[in-house]
């Protein structure tokens, strides 16, 4: 009989009324808590509501009534969408660079182990050193008068060999330590990062920031199993669609994931001052009855308690803010329908608490988790309920029991773990820039002509209509006096200048209060620096609160996730050879964002000093091109040639130079080659020239032989033919017989 049949078969027998009645207990009290924090959180969200409203250019409901009433102008200078954009996009370009991780994997002792091995290392070269003294004095003992006698080996040889024998062993064991470490570090590595890959965590954590740049407050949570199923194709076997491919669903493979959370449906500890802190955190998940039919189909989920939720249907009705949301994004379509809201409770339960829902589940493994459990004891555990039915229960992903999610604020707040975000943090000069370019045009709009004065008793207007119009007629009563005008016009003045300095002095306060410069932008900004030494100081200073907000993401992310991610792999992934005892390194302060500062003082040395004449020389040219290359995330192999290549160009280069007088004849006689060449070349066309005409005078005289001798034209070629043969063969029978000859002698004579 294995556990489970054991645990059925002990199982205490429990009123169902009752036990239901236990089970809706414990939602009810979970349902009170997040009913609670909902109702703690209205006010901040009245802020989001207004810094989103801010964001898209629109007044609040309070000053937009006011101007309206008023009757004056309602434009809307929208600074804040390019200075949220800008800082969510020079986040995102520091944090995740397209060539490089923001985090990394060592193994914990390494620091100590490579100390170690270097000591040992030390330690070895001095025996060697001693070991190498002792040896030449034996044999210098060996072959002079005034050493020891011949073949006596002197007694402290053999302990610094034994000595040095042991140092080198020991260090050749540390050595492969760390080398072990080292690599089951590296495979790590390679497989959280394949795991994030596989999770899209960029585009988590992108989303995450845009949160965080519009409201203050960005969360992700993670790692995390089971929440999608996998679908793909099978070709069918049997049956009537023999052959032809159907859709399958399947559970997706237990691979940890990282999900972004949606600000508006997570709730923590309201209490808390950061997330560790927290006892407990909701998330909200509206769903109609098509994702909740989606939600039966992952592993863990009651199918009977969805059932009973859809048919029952939906009994709450959409939040507000998201009716607030789509009114301020101008989206004419209003949400009124009621929606599921089924909430994730990951954090602490009491251990009796979890046994009322594992019995009332039937869950026979968590009810032999809290078995031996003291009720004051507690259990972290996942579970999700809805209107009262409680839909899935889990054991917390890892035992560290720390919580799943991270929070991140671009600005934290000192008494909540909700920050603030660019569009809070330029509010009030914001709204100072739209009041000045408001009175602007409301002062344009009057002092665009002048205001009229007129006496209606003296005159009235022809057409009977009292306003100013182009070449009007206006009628005189009884006579117009002399000492008084019947129509005086008054001129209003023009404050453009004036206003126009609220403005230029509103955007400079934006660009200190948020930290945003128009040099981090991109832009030189007013006084734009003249050199290439002054722009990277520059850049340096408008880095210095990008290295803040960059340290408090490695802190409060890239730390927790990577952590995370390692205790999930050390606890459930099957992979032996990655496992081992390592520290998580953020590297996005250390690295990516000196990096890009890094290019800009590169880009400083080697155009001020690679070519002076006393600190050039004292330069590395070589490493200092592929350091700056690195920084600019261009791939050195990619675009500078290969050692043996440079080491070639640099011999050539150094080649002592020739004599000049030499190099004069050289180049004389290479023009006179040149010369002679060319003479040939025309003296070749000459000749061919000369050729030709005489073939052309050859055939005129034939022709006119055959017009004397009455002949045809082919009979005199054949002729001809006949000569040039004869001809040929007496040639040939003359150089036969000279050759004969050359080999006999003249004819008569002796061989001298």
């Amino acid at each position: 009989m294995d556990r489970s049949t054991a645990l059925a078969v002990q199982k205490p027998e429990v009123n169902p009324v009752t036990l239901g009645e236990r089970l809706a207990s414990v939602v009810d009290n979970l349902t009170k808590e997040v009913r609670d924090r909902i109702d703690k959180r209205l006010p901040l969200e009245q802020r989001w509501l207004d810094d989103l409203a801010q964001y898209h250019g629109r007044y609040d409901e309070a000053t937009d009534k006011s101007l309206r009433a008023a009757g004056k102008s309602k434009l809307f200078v929208n600074l804040t969408r390019p200075k949220t954009n800008a800082m969510s996009a020079r986040l995102m370009d520091l944090l995740f660079p397209t060539d490089d991780r923001n985090w990394g994997i060592q193994p914990t002792p390494v620091p100590l182990l490579i100390e170690d091995a270097a000591n040992s290392v030390r330690a070895l070269q001095e025996i060697e050193k001693q070991l190498k003294a002792v040896q030449d004095q034996q044999a210098e003992a060996a072959t002079g008068p005034n050493g020891a006698p011949a073949g006596q080996p002197d007694p402290k040889l053999k302990e610094l060999q034994d000595k040095a024998a042991f140092a080198s062993e020991k260090a050749k064991s540390l050595r492969e330590i760390l080398d072990e470490a080292t690599k089951r570090s590296e495979a790590m590595t390679a497989e959280i990062d394949d795991q994030l890959r596989a999770s899209s965590y960029h585009a988590a954590m992108r989303d995450m920031i845009d949160d965080a740049c519009k409201y203050g407050t960005g969360v992700c949570k993670g790692p995390i199993t089971g929440d999608r199923v996998r679908k793909g194709w099978k070709k069918q076997k049997d049956g009537e669609r023999a052959g032809e491919f159907q859709m399958i669903v399947e559970e997706e493979a237990p691979t940890p994931s990282m999900r972004y959370v949606d600000l508006w449906h997570f709730f923590p500890d309201m209490d808390a001052r950061t997330i560790q802190d927290g006892e407990g955190d909701f998330e909200r998940h509206l769903m109609n009855e098509k994702q909740l039919r989606k939600l039966s189909r992952l592993p863990g989920f009651d199918k009977d308690a969805i059932r009973r939720l859809l048919k029952a249907k939906p009994k709450q009705e959409t939040p507000s803010f998201v009716t607030q949301i789509r009114d301020i994004t101008q989206q004419l379509n209003a949400v009124g329908k009621q929606t599921y809201h089924v909430f994730e409770y990951s954090g602490p339960l009491s251990a009796e608490d979890v046994r009322t829902i594992a019995l009332a589940k039937q869950d026979d493994e968590t009810l032999a988790d809290v078995e031996d459990l003291d009720p004051l004891d507690e259990i972290n555990v996942v579970l999700w309920f809805c209107d009262r039915e409680v839909l899935k229960i889990a054991p917390y992903p890892f035992d560290s029991g720390e919580t799943i999610y991270s929070v991140f604020n671009l600005e934290k707040d000192e008494g909540s773990l909700f920050g603030y975000g660019i569009p809070y943090i330029m509010a009030d000069p914001q709204r100072s820039l739209n009041a000045g370019w408001r009175a602007m045009l409301d002062n344009a709009a009057i002092a665009s002509g002048p205001q009229f004065v007129m006496d209606q008793n003296v005159i009235e207007p022809a057409n009977g209509e009292w306003k100013i119009e182009p070449r009007k007629v206006w009628l005189a009563k009884k006579g117009v006096p002399k000492d008084q005008l019947p129509l005086t016009a008054v001129k209003i003045d023009m404050h453009q200048e004036e206003l126009a300095n609220i403005i230029a002095i509103s955007k400079q306060f934006i660009d200190d209060m948020t930290a945003m410069p128009s040099i981090a932008q991109g832009e030189q900004g007013a006084t734009p620096q003249k050199t290439a030494f002054g722009q990277a100081l520059l850049m340096n200073a408008a880095n210095v609160t990008f290295r803040r907000i960059v340290k408090n993401f490695d802190d409060d992310v890239t730390v927790p996730n990577i952590t995370r991610f390692y205790d999930w792999n050390m606890q459930f992934s099957p992979k032996d050879e990655i496992k081992g005892d390592y520290g998580v390194d953020a590297r996005g302060s250390s690295v990516l964002l000196v990096r890009e500062m890094q290019a800009q003082n590169l880009m400083v040395i080697a155009t001020q000093l690679g070519g002076h004449p006393v600190y050039g020389a004292m330069l590395k040219n070589r490493p200092l091109l592929k350091k700056l290359f690195q920084s600019m995330m261009v791939p050195a192999d990619e675009v500078l040639l290969t050692e043996e290549e440079i080491d070639a160009i640099m011999a050539k280069a150094s080649e002592p130079p020739s004599d000049p007088a030499a190099d004069a004849k050289a180049i004389e006689i290479e023009f006179k080659r040149e010369e002679l060449s060319v003479k040939v070349e025309l003296a070749n066309m000459e000749a061919g020239t000369r050729v030709r005409v005489a073939e052309l005078n050859h055939e005129t005289a034939m022709m006119t032989l055959a017009e004397k001798m009455n002949m045809q034209m082919d009979q005199l070629r054949a002729m001809m033919a006949k000569s040039e043969r004869e001809i040929a063969s007496k040639e040939r029978m003359f150089a036969a017989e000279a050759a004969m000859t050359e080999r006999t002698g003249p004819t008569g004579g002796g061989n001298f």
